[in-house]
């Protein structure tokens, strides 16, 4: 497919093709155009040739549609102009348009139609009052997952507002983004859905890869090749195969020294050894539970963790959870004893059931149900979070002789928690609220419940040396021993 515009007759009295997509981009246009969906993103993963055919799509819509308006949004005004106005200066089509106003960011074309560079300015409107005017037929957001999920519902209200005059058959309301792979909001408003086959009938999404781009592969031959070799394996599994699964670190995490490609692994269990269950007591978005065993190695100890058991609607209660990890114990054939561990805030009584039970002892019933007797290795008294943090992170730097980390790389949410999870000024843990995506009203932490359990395991397990690792480190008078 082209998108073609005449030529000035004065040079070439014939059409000039600005853009020819690869079979991906045509599908994206199709969608956009055919009228079935409200709303299409395409793009997950680098160089899947995003930005060229948004940009083209407006062009054609403002062809076929003389006196329209369109916006294409970025988060803020100097991405816009550092990103997005290279590719637009590339594609642009300089016969048809009319004037360029460098004040408003507005393209007119010469049928009257135009292109809005609209920069989302969030910091600055966090109401989103400069929407509210903004009169447009569609959006097109460039890189949606720098941007806010309340600017996305904020354009579908604007789009259709504006009613182009003398113009019988109007376009419909149309709304489209490109990204990369996120771990955000729209991961989980587009994304999971998509893939779990629940996404809105009238939203669609387009995965779209570097090796899509036919064109990009062929010009550049060594492209691809120097990828794979310079890349981490996780880099490139993000970057070029558009992985959504794996979260990749960008700082200030409370897990620092956790590092994909050291300590992520193939690992199976071993119904031999001793099963030891981490759980943290809260519901939304999951009931977290890790499953770990311990390796011992001459004069230390292999810390693996062999599995996960996020118990997510609708078995996030502490009996369905228990049930969940006593089933999954029988059913690859263990039959030993399991230990027990967790914060002390999982055995605090309930005030709301008449038997006052804790979520404590609802897991474990649920569990011993399914025939497994259990250990309580809890604390009783639980250590300020930053020191815990600081010992965890001296074990994944190697610097705890005869401990090391092992995570198994199946358990895929424990591991993006781990890399999610940020320090709070004080170094804790940092705990952000968001807003449950249908059940209204209802907030909840996103992330930390895995990176709870690993915690808590950790300084349960290896009590005594994590008592020798804070005494150390006071006696030394320095803030921690890993690096910080």
């Amino acid at each position: 497919m082209s998108f073609s515009f005449e030529s000035d007759e004065d040079i070439l009295p014939e059409e000039i093709t600005l853009f020819e997509s690869f079979p991906k981009q045509g599908e994206f246009f199709t969608a956009v155009t055919g009228g079935e969906f409200s709303f299409v993103l395409y793009g997950g993963a680098i160089r899947g040739g995003k930005t060229f055919v948004l940009l083209a799509i407006f062009c054609l819509l403002c062809k076929v549609f003389p006196g329209s308006r369109w916006a294409v949004v970025r988060k803020n005004l100097p991405t816009i102009k550092k990103n997005l106005y290279p590719s637009w200066n590339k594609i642009k089509p300089d016969t048809f348009i009319e004037k360029m106003n460098n004040e408003t960011h507005t393209v007119t074309f010469k049928n009257g139609s135009q292109i809005i560079f609209f920069p989302e300015n969030y910091n600055q409107d966090k109401e989103l009052d400069r929407w509210k005017g903004l009169e447009v037929n569609g959006f097109g957001f460039e890189e949606i997952n720098e941007c806010q999920q309340m600017s996305l519902f904020k354009a579908f209200e604007r789009a259709g507002s504006y009613i182009i005059p003398k113009l019988t058959i109007q376009p419909k309301p149309i709304v489209m983004a490109t990204c990369n792979p996120t771990q955000g909001w729209v991961k989980e408003l587009i994304y999971t859905p998509w893939k779990k086959g629940t996404l809105k009938p009238t939203w669609h999404y387009i995965q779209s890869r570097i090796h899509d781009n036919l064109p990009l592969l062929a010009a550049q031959p060594h492209y691809l090749p120097s990828l794979r070799e310079n890349l981490n394996h996780y880099e490139y599994e993000v970057y070029v195969e558009g992985n959504w699964d794996v979260q990749l670190k960008t700082g200030g995490e409370f897990l620092r020294k956790f590092e994909l490609s050291d300590h992520v692994r193939p690992l199976d269990w071993d119904i031999s050894n001793m099963m030891h269950v981490s759980i943290d007591n809260n519901v939304y978005p999951y009931i977290a539970v890790s499953i770990w065993q311990l390796v011992k190695t001459g004069n230390g100890w292999i810390i693996r963790q062999v599995h996960e058991l996020p118990a997510e609607d609708p078995i996030n209660t502490a009996t369905k959870a228990g049930k969940n990890v006593g089933q999954w114990l029988k059913d690859i054939g263990y039959v030993g004893r399991v230990m027990i561990y967790g914060d002390k805030s999982t055995k605090s009584r309930n005030t709301i059931s008449d038997d006052k039970k804790s979520f404590f002892q609802l897991f474990t019933e649920g569990m011993s149900n399914e025939g497994f007797k259990f250990d309580d290795k809890m604390l009783n008294n639980a250590p300020v979070v930053s020191t815990i943090a600081d010992f965890v992170n001296a074990i994944f730097a190697g610097e705890i002789p005869g401990l090391s980390f092992e995570i198994a790389e199946h358990c895929r949410k424990s591991i993006n928690d781990y890399i999610e999870t940020k320090t709070d000024k004080d170094g804790s843990m940092l705990k952000v609220r968001t807003k449950h995506a249908s059940i209204e009203g209802l907030t909840y932490e996103k992330n930390g419940h895995l990176t709870d359990t690993l915690k808590d395991f950790i300084v349960s397990a290896f009590h005594t040396e994590y008592l020798s690792f804070i005494n150390k480190k006071k006696g030394l008078g320095v803030r921690a021993l890993s690096g910080v």
